[in-house]
């Protein structure tokens, strides 16, 4: 009995095999791949975080919020008073009363950035807190938006917490991220949003 038959359905058994393992590689590969972030910077180290950080899209407000989305008279102000972190130091920033929003351009997101940080100073009730809300792009699986409260209690630029940020079940999500006034007497300002790729480094 011929065994060429045999042969052969081994041979192209193993070569689906071996393309599927190929494929799967490299789907792999480009999910891991799909958020870059290859100029992290321990910007904020003067705070004693030695995390690694790169801006987000116009995250320092450089390019006059390109892609930003401003509502309620939230608007870009001129404040040259020293961030005092590691990354750029740019003037503009935005400012929110109690009623107004500022939504950031999409944020790339995968499981390799858990997590976002920023610059706040607060110039209205010492008790007034800034509301950050993170919705999620081009997801198959619908998330509630995160909110989280944060606030600061001295006129001066600070750091926020950091922001927890999450991909569900996915290898990549687009996340925008919402700041607002949350209290009638808040008013804040907000600059410098930085992502934090932690295995990039």
């Amino acid at each position: 009995m011929s065994t060429a038959f045999p042969k052969r359905r081994l041979t192209l058994t193993l070569l689906a095999t071996a393309l599927a393992t190929c494929s799967f590689g490299l789907y792999s590969a480009s999910a891991q791949a799909a958020c870059s972030y290859p100029d992290a910077a321990q910007v904020f180290s003067p705070y004693k975080d030695s995390g690694w950080y790169q801006l987000a899209p116009d995250g320092g407000l450089a390019e006059g919020g390109n892609g930003w989305t401003l509502q309620g008279g939230a608007e870009l102000v001129a404040d040259p008073t020293a961030r005092n972190h590691e990354g750029e130091q740019e003037e503009t920033a935005l400012r929110l009363s109690y009623g107004s929003s500022a939504t950031s351009p999409p944020v790339c997101v995968d499981p390799t950035t858990p997590s976002f940080r920023f610059m706040m100073r607060n110039i209205g009730d010492g008790g007034g807190k800034i509301r950050v809300t993170v919705t999620y792009e081009n997801t198959v699986k619908v998330t509630k938006a995160v909110n989280t409260d944060v606030h600061s209690d001295k006129n001066e630029w600070l750091p926020s917490p950091p922001v927890k940020l999450d991909t569900g079940d996915e290898p990549e999500r687009a996340a925008r991220i919402t700041f607002s006034a949350k209290d009638q007497k808040s008013t804040y300002l907000v600059d410098d949003l930085y992502i934090d790729p932690f295995a990039r480094h």
